[in-house]
């Protein structure tokens, strides 16, 4: 039995699906391509006769969807969306301070 390992210690799959997107990352860039969607029947083109320049602002959204889950904080390893959750959380928190007197 030496070297064996035992089944349920073996790691799971590594849950990639589509693009190296795991299953939250790629629903998270799906809503941005709604919204960017969504935006684009809302806002108006640019006056502009290039057809990539009259729409680029209307993937705005999809953009920061995708920077938010596939970019990564250099210290921490987090996706920048998880790092900024937690920092903010970590700013507003409720502040308990003790005084002592000597």
């Amino acid at each position: 039995m030496f070297g064996h390992l035992h089944p349920l210690s073996q790691k799971s799959a590594s849950g990639k699906i589509i693009a190296g997107l795991n299953f939250f990352q790629l629903i998270v860039v799906l809503a941005g391509a709604k919204m960017s969607y969504d935006f684009s029947g809302i806002v108006p083109a640019l006056p502009f006769k290039n057809f990539i320049i009259a729409h680029i602002h209307h993937m705005v959204p999809l953009i920061l969807s995708a920077i938010g889950v596939l970019v990564r904080e250099s210290k921490t390893g987090l996706p920048i969306a998880v790092y900024l959750y937690s920092w903010l959380f970590f700013v507003l928190r409720r502040k308990t301070f003790i005084w002592r007197r000597r």
